[in-house]
């Protein structure tokens, strides 16, 4: 359906990968646009996601769904931690979109049957990311709140698979895909996934997951003033 379209999909979302982190940036001085920038993202989820959901019988069943209501409920508790694994998570799931958006469209294009939906769902994940992006700068990490993040991330895969398991969820998505390995059939689907592969695979995924959160760390020191106090309720 969206075979004339993919040019404009593609060119859409390489403009936000790269509009994303400059306007994340220009929060990161300002405490006012910090404040503006994380808790808009958070009532825009809240708002157009619950009322989505609110009128359906539908349960949030894919990373996506899930991680708007996360960031939008952390970003309001008072809890650190929590904030920093809604970032990290919410942040990894729009660029990990946008890249797998950038690269194979058509990858969407069976689930999304209506375009506006399509461009709906690219904008709510650039939002997801510079969400992410801006709550780097909007507190102050600790040196073990990334055990936090693996542990909500954690949780969410395992709901997840849940729900997969239990004929709830649709198995194909694409994080599901990332979760099994078979990420791979998609540009290869003849490839056949040996014992061998998986050994490749998996280390490779946790090394990428592992540097992401490394440079989340990274982008927050430099974000954020060295004076600013750290505090498990810190806003």
């Amino acid at each position: 359906m969206y075979a004339n379209a993919f040019l404009h999909v593609q060119a859409l979302q390489f403009i936000l990968l790269c509009l994303v982190p400059l306007g994340a940036y220009a929060t990161y001085k300002n405490r006012i646009l910090s404040f503006v920038a994380v808790f808009g993202v958070a009532v825009w989820f809240l708002v157009f996601k619950g009322a989505e959901y609110w009128n359906s019988d539908r349960l949030p069943m894919d990373i996506s769904a899930i991680c708007y209501f996360l960031y939008a409920f952390c970003a309001f508790l008072p809890v650190r931690p929590l904030k920093v694994a809604a970032a990290q998570i919410a942040g990894l799931c729009g660029v990990v979109y946008g890249l797998v958006m950038l690269s194979a469209p058509q990858i969407f294009s069976a689930r999304d049957t209506n375009e506006m939906t399509l461009y709906l769902a690219i904008v709510n994940h650039a939002l997801l990311f510079f969400g992410g992006l801006a709550m780097f700068g909007h507190i102050r990490f600790a040196k073990t709140d990334f055990l936090w993040t693996l542990a909500v991330l954690g949780a969410v895969i395992a709901y997840i698979e849940i729900c997969v398991a239990r004929g709830v969820a649709e198995g194909n998505a694409v994080f599901s895909k990332i979760v099994d390995g078979s990420i791979i059939q998609v540009p290869a689907p003849t490839f056949s996934m040996t014992w061998w592969y998986y050994v490749l695979y998996y280390p490779i995924v946790f090394g990428l997951l592992g540097l992401w959160i490394a440079l989340t760390y990274a982008i927050n020191r430099s974000a954020v003033r060295s004076k600013q106090k750290i505090g498990f309720f810190a806003v």
